[in-house]
């Protein structure tokens, strides 16, 4: 949920650092902005990732390893956008968190992000390049109208996923179908 705290970071990524997660675009996105970020999570790629921002001057802080779903919390609401740069997913659940603590998000058309949420309405969808990365998260970070516009909307789609809500729906359905 959203907290009342100070946001420390432009953008979060936060996954495995792998190849399919496209963590290379975001450090470069970041580079190319100028802005400040965090990147939670480890994996193969964290050292070639950690060059990179050094190589490009990308202001960016490798958290590593989230050590509870309350520390993943925290330092979403410690930021101001998620980029999620995923070339394959099955979820991704990282968008919904990120929603429920009131974060706008970026993120690539993979797994159920466009089912669950309409591009332009609650999140936008991103190109598999560092530039779109870049444009997207400028326009964001610069109109306040539409950051607010996208982090209300954000906050209404996530409670659909609460466990009570959640499970009402899928009971719902379920009556649904044993009436045909």
């Amino acid at each position: 949920k959203p907290q009342d705290i100070d946001k420390k970071y432009d953008l979060i990524f936060v996954g495995r650092l792998e190849k399919n997660k496209g963590a290379d675009m975001f450090v470069e996105a970041v580079a190319e902005l100028g802005i400040r970020a965090v990147v939670v999570g480890t994996g193969p790629l964290e050292n070639n990732l950690k060059s990179l921002a050094e190589k490009t001057g990308a202001n960016i802080i490798f958290h590593g390893f989230a050590k509870d779903a309350s520390e993943v919390a925290r330092l979403m609401n410690e930021s101001r956008v998620l980029a999620m740069c995923s070339h394959n997913e099955g979820g991704p659940r990282v968008i919904v968190e990120a929603m429920a603590c009131g974060v706008p998000v970026l993120a690539t058309s993979v797994g159920i992000v466009p089912d669950i949420i309409k591009n332009g309405e609650s999140r936008e969808i991103i190109d598999w390049n560092a530039e779109d990365i870049a444009a997207k998260a400028k326009e964001f970070l610069s109109d306040k109208d539409k950051y607010e516009k996208y982090r209300q909307a954000g906050l209404e789609i996530a409670k659909q996923f609460e466990k009570k809500v959640a499970i009402k729906n899928y009971a719902d359905k379920l009556k649904s179908l044993s009436s045909l």
